[in-house]
């Protein structure tokens, strides 16, 4: 085939595949437009998932009449006029392809009417072809309807999933920008039936409570940007506290310059501040929102403005870790501590979270606060316990010599003795550090240890944090070391041993969010008691009192549950007495 120019229909629908891919994603770019356009109320509805209709409404600045035509052609836009705009864009949309990409796939019709005219402008777009615009009477604001979405595109359209299922799509999207613009209400009608409606007054709790529910807004807390940053740097939304958690990372929005964004970098940055404190394969809720200096950051890098990339990214990771961590932290003696619950007569444990009866039992600190320079980021600082985060436990016994059995005022408990003990170690292990108070076991007769190439290159990148948790350990020339002491609290018997299996952790990358907690997470659990070793009754007692005092005491710090709880109302109902 000779080389020859695409006709404006086919550029058009190629072009409309990349901006709008599905509903949410026209939804996206118009509730964009309209946030820019100043509205105070965005009303969204869709049918058939979307695909059959789907229509926002604003009462914001609208559109001049003799603009209406030019607003769907492609690369139209208020937005900016050249390139050097960009460096200090200020609005949400920008590219000028939103509108002419929708009317290039369906039957649009967009009414529009701005504060100082006397008659609404309407135009109809059916699959790229407009009508003359024309008047009309209509409210303050712009209306966007588009109905039939990909008609004339068919590939396209079989790609798209049950209308259930873009419903819910559309669902996430109107519900992060509410949440991410709580002074703005929001309304979702989705098949003639309100999904929610948020009022707008400006309160982040108050949209959550629309979007989320009642049981998730309660657990939220507010982000205050840390007080160190450079101007320009903020970070700010809602986090759930540790109590409240997801299987998955759908309930998780991430906003840069107002933007709605993926960042896997970021989104790692707002996980890893629950490093410890929730079970390995859950996942926080929260929507938090990050600005820079526009100078900063590059919004040009995708098509649908998904993407950003920052020139700062270790500071901006840094700051959004630590603007949740502290929020976390901060709050975490308003909220009642979760045990995990199992019900033992089904064909799989069914573990779920919930408060702890009593809430005079909950004020614990539940995590470490982050401290440090923003640019390189410790967690060495300690968690601190305020008070007791489990009930006093009356030990009953042990369980195929790997769990401890004990009753508390709410209901029998079934705790794991290798993650409990492995969290009484990492605690004891910072507090130590902290403290600066580290007791060191002098070794009678000092070890000397030949080291691969792999453990003597992560012995020596370790080597400073391993003297900080009282490891005395040198190099003895070339690729042996001599181990002088050991830090008392960890009673290692075979030093050799362990070393090797915590720098072989350590050399994989470790659990930590830097190189100490990686070492403490490692050193504590190479250390403890271990699943299949008999306990005497002193021994399981002495074990529960100091889980009972730790900051954290539900999970290890691979992230385990370190204990399941039974209330009696379930012990009785799965002996058929209730």
């Amino acid at each position: 085939m000779s080389i020859h120019r695409l006709g404006a229909d086919t550029i058009g629908k190629i072009a409309a595949g990349e901006v709008i891919e599905r509903p949410a994603a026209a939804v996206k770019e118009l509730l964009e437009n309209s946030i820019d356009a100043g509205a105070t109320r965005i009303d969204v509805s869709i049918a058939g998932g979307g695909v059959d209709l789907l229509e926002v409404r604003d009462d914001g600045a609208g559109i001049e009449f003799d603009d209406l035509a030019l607003a769907i052609e492609r690369h139209a836009t208020s937005k900016l006029a050249n390139i050097d705009d960009l460096g200090e864009l200020r609005t949400l949309g920008f590219r000028g392809e939103a509108l002419a990409s929708l009317a290039a796939v369906s039957d649009l019709r967009m009414s529009s009417v701005t504060r100082a005219s006397t008659s609404a402008g309407v135009l109809r777009v059916r699959f790229g072809v407009a009508e003359p615009s024309r008047t009309a009477a209509f409210g303050v604001g712009t209306a966007v309807s588009a109905r039939d979405l990909f008609e004339n595109v068919p590939a396209r359209r079989k790609f798209l999933r049950q209308p259930g299922t873009e419903a819910g799509y559309v669902s996430r999207m109107v519900g992060a920008y509410a949440l991410a613009y709580p002074f703005i209400g929001f309304t979702l009608v989705v098949d003639g039936r309100t999904l929610f409606n948020t009022d707008g007054n400006g309160s982040a709790i108050s949209a959550a409570t629309a979007v989320w529910g009642t049981n998730i807004a309660e657990s939220l807390v507010l982000l205050d940007t840390p007080n160190d940053l450079p101007d320009g740097y903020t970070v700010i939304g809602t986090v759930s506290l540790p109590s409240v958690d997801r299987a998955t990372r759908q309930q998780q929005f991430i906003f840069a310059q107002g933007r709605l964004i993926q960042s896997r970098q970021l989104g790692t940055a707002f996980e890893q501040a629950y490093h410890t404190l929730l079970m390995i394969g859950r996942h926080p809720i929260g929507c938090l929102h990050v600005r820079v200096p526009s100078d900063r950051i590059d919004v040009n890098v995708h098509p649908t403005k998904a993407e950003v990339r920052f020139a700062d990214e270790r500071l901006v990771f840094a700051m959004l870790q630590r603007a949740v961590r502290e929020a976390i932290v901060s709050h975490s003696s308003h909220q009642s501590i979760p045990v995990v619950v199992s019900s033992p007569l089904t064909d799989t444990t069914v573990q779920r979270r919930i408060a702890l009866a009593h809430p005079e039992w909950a004020t614990p600190a539940i995590g470490a606060s982050m401290n440090a320079d923003p640019i390189h980021p410790d967690a060495s600082q300690v968690p601190t316990t305020t008070g007791k985060s489990l009930p006093v436990l009356r030990v009953l016994g042990q369980v195929a010599s790997m769990f401890v059995i004990a009753e508390g005022p709410d209901g029998m408990y079934l705790i794991d003795q290798h993650a409990a003990h492995e969290r009484i170690l990492f605690e004891q292990l910072y507090a130590g550090y902290s403290a600066r108070s580290i007791d060191q076991q002098l070794l009678l007769h000092p070890i000397t240890m030949t080291l691969n190439a792999r453990e003597l290159s992560t012995h020596e990148t370790f080597l400073d944090d391993l003297r900080k948790f009282g490891f005395d350990i040198d190099t003895f020339g070339g690729d042996s070391v001599v181990v002088r002491a050991v830090p008392a609290i960890l009673k290692i018997r075979d030093i050799e041993h362990t070393l090797r299996l915590v720098l072989e952790e350590l050399a994989g990358g470790g659990r930590g969010t830097s190189r100490l907690e990686s070492l403490a997470i490692s050193a504590a659990c190479h250390t403890s008691i271990r699943a299949g070793q008999a306990l005497s009754l002193l021994e399981m007692r002495e074990l529960v009192t100091q889980l009972e005092g730790c900051a954290s005491p539900l999970s290890c710090g691979h992230g385990r549950p370190t204990m399941l709880r039974m209330t009696a109302d379930e012990l009785e109902r799965q002996f058929s007495r209730r």
